[in-house]
């Protein structure tokens, strides 16, 4: 697998739609030039999904974050090796959830669900 220089998987992209379409999917815009979103992916709420992305469409991130911690939560890896951490896979169906409203609505490309993000 290819990778993205923030580490995410090359064979996804980012869309990024016009400023109402943004926002209506919860995207802020507190800096400028980038579009954030920021979602609770945890029952608990430590856990975050965050997307980040140059509103020109030229950089973009996904990262799943522990909120406690202020580190990257590599669910993916924790389930591949214990596919019974609850915690874990609360996480990814979460994420999933979020995901796919995503590339649902266009911003999110090349995404399939339980892919390597």
């Amino acid at each position: 697998m290819e990778y993205t220089k923030h580490g995410n998987n090359a064979a996804l992209s980012i869309h990024v739609l016009d400023d109402t379409a943004m926002r209506a999917l919860g995207f802020t815009d507190c800096v400028p030039e980038d579009w954030y979103l920021c979602r609770p992916v945890s029952d608990d709420r430590t856990t975050s999904l965050d997307v980040t992305a140059a509103k020109d469409g030229s950089d973009w991130r996904i990262d799943v974050l522990d909120e406690d911690f202020g580190q990257p939560y590599d669910y993916q890896w924790l389930l591949s090796q214990n596919p019974d951490l609850a915690y874990a896979r609360r996480v990814a169906a979460n994420v999933e959830r979020e995901l796919r409203v995503l590339a649902d609505a266009g911003v999110l490309v090349g995404w399939e669900e339980g892919m390597y993000v």
